[in-house]
């Protein structure tokens, strides 16, 4: 009866009255944020890759091989994501979630330009290591809004507690990486779009200014929702 009764007032702990909330423009750590009914607040950009067809790998090659796909992938998908500025939230087998701090439109420019250049780098630089085995294809979606961060867990058990970001832009990043693939390999949603910097808006093609973006449909939750597609990268000398 202990665990029953410590659980149920702990839902109702839980689900009465109001949390306090803290606003931040700072990513916190695990630390930063107590139990209890306490979160942190703050714009974030959301940025999701995934590896297309990755369940195939595994009929497709040996399990050694899929794994040293799969590997490779992610070493050189959050390496960028840390160079850049982002902070990685999880690795789930295949993909990655990373978070901006995006108070400001150069932060979500930041990781939109950290998803171009590692479409380079997955793409064209690195494509003829990969195709020994394999030719990639992945997605990458970004999402721009307000998120939640809480502590979830069990308390004073360090291997079985973490910190939990709540918000839409969190899920529609997640589903626009889901769809998101080749030539157009990064997908980014409409409001992330209307907050980039012009030097992530528009580039140079044939000696002209040209808008890198085309405009496309997300699914998410039974309905379609604007959304900009680009086949354009950053390469780094």
């Amino acid at each position: 009866m202990g665990l029953v009764n410590d659980l149920e007032n702990k839902v109702q702990e839980y689900l009465d009255g109001d949390y306090e909330v803290t606003e931040t423009q700072t990513i916190p750590s695990v630390d930063n944020v107590p139990f209890g009914k306490k979160a942190k607040k703050m714009q974030l950009c959301a940025y999701c890759i995934d590896l297309r067809k990755s369940s195939d790998l595994l009929t497709i090659h040996q399990k050694r091989t899929s794994g040293k796909i799969h590997k490779a992938f992610l070493a050189v998908a959050s390496k960028v994501v840390l160079e850049y500025g982002g902070n990685i939230r999880s690795f789930n087998g295949d993909s990655i979630l990373a978070f901006w701090p995006a108070s400001y439109k150069s932060q979500i420019s930041k990781a939109v330009e950290a998803a171009m250049i590692t479409k380079w780098f997955l793409d064209i630089k690195l494509s003829p290591l990969f195709e020994k085995y394999e030719k990639i294809d992945f997605g990458i979606g970004l999402d721009w809004g307000e998120v939640y961060i809480v502590r979830a867990g069990i308390p004073r058990d360090t291997n079985n507690n973490d910190l939990v970001f709540i918000g839409k832009c969190v899920n529609f990043a997640t589903a626009i990486a889901n769809q998101a693939h080749a030539p157009y390999h990064v997908e980014i949603s409409e409001v992330t779009y209307k907050n980039l910097t012009d030097d992530r808006i528009y580039g140079v093609s044939n000696g002209a200014e040209v808008n890198m973006w085309k405009d496309d449909k997300v699914e998410w939750n039974g309905k379609k929702y604007d959304s900009k597609i680009t086949t354009w990268h950053i390469y780094l000398k």
